[in-house]
């Protein structure tokens, strides 16, 4: 779903006349003509949900309270799911954190300096400050795996150490990566290409509504959830645990920025039809949860 498609359900679901939906989302009257007649269906079936989706934040929070749970699939014997999703592509290899020179900046200055930064130098980042920053957020500092469990160890907490969060990385200004969309592989801490097209980097800036931070950045922290890894040990409840699972890898990033003078920005605000449709991704098994722009300060 593009921005133009987005606009006319936009505003045509909130009863703005054709001429209003026109203004408004920025389209021509052949593209109003065009979607008026392609799109009745959908509209119909935002029109039939919309109720369902006025109390679902509250049905959300009530149906996964402990008293609705049955037993999870991990009880009931079910082959539990690989801990890291495999991604072909080019290896492109990382600075090892074992050999990381660790940024000296004391935590309590990082957490008090920290703000939302929104704009960047043209200075781009460095490799060993990319490592780092993956490093602090996504890196596996231990792998387990047998029939029963598979498991990673990092340096964010995640429930029932299942991690069901993924990291792409959007590069634009990486000293010595050519720019593209990339798999960040926890376990083997290397990126794989996962998309140099022109047009990645217009579709991933469209998919985050032309925040202007996302052109700015030296590198966008894409992550994605892959609900069952939690969900099968969890169920239904497992879902709130993607959310607060994002929280600390987020906070995590924002912290490692500050300490290699660098700024983050975390964005809630995207398109999930466009952004999940740019990496590939259904949206039910696999889906985008939030993103992070980050770039050396002005």
């Amino acid at each position: 779903m593009d921005m133009k498609t987005f606009g006319y359900l936009y505003y045509k679901t909130r009863g703005y006349s054709p001429e209003d939906i026109i203004k408004q989302a920025g389209i021509s009257e052949v593209d109003f003509e065009f979607l008026e007649k392609n799109l009745q269906d959908v509209l119909k079936e935002i029109e039939m949900l919309r109720p369902v989706a006025e109390n679902i934040g509250q049905d959300f929070t009530r149906l996964t309270r402990y008293i609705y749970e049955r037993e999870s699939d991990q009880t009931l014997g079910v082959p539990r799911p690989d801990a890291i999703k495999v991604r072909s592509g080019e290896i492109v290899p990382l600075p090892a954190t074992g050999t990381l020179k660790m940024p000296e900046m004391p935590l309590a200055k990082a957490i008090e300096q920290r703000r939302s930064v929104r704009k960047y130098s043209a200075i781009p980042l460095q490799q060993e400050e990319l490592s780092f920053l993956l490093w602090a957020s996504s890196w596996a500092r231990d792998f387990r795996s047998s029939e029963q469990m598979e498991i990673t160890f990092r340096n964010v907490p995640s429930a029932g150490s299942r991690h069901p969060l993924e990291t792409f990385l959007d590069i634009r200004r990486v000293e010595g990566i050519k720019p593209g969309l990339y798999y960040y592989h926890p376990v083997k801490h290397c990126l794989v290409l996962y998309d140099d097209s022109p047009e990645i980097a217009a579709k991933i800036h469209e998919g985050c509504m032309f925040q202007e931070m996302i052109p700015k950045a030296a590198v966008n922290f894409i992550l994605t959830a892959v609900p069952y890894r939690t969900v099968w040990r969890y169920g239904q409840r497992g879902y709130r645990y993607l959310y607060l699972d994002a929280g600390h890898i987020g906070q995590n990033i924002h912290l490692a920025a500050e300490a290699i003078d660098a700024g983050a920005c975390m964005i809630g605000a995207f398109l999930d039809e466009a952004m999940n449709e740019a990496l590939g991704l259904d949206g039910i098994e696999e889906f985008v949860i939030y993103i992070a722009s980050v770039g050396k300060k002005p």
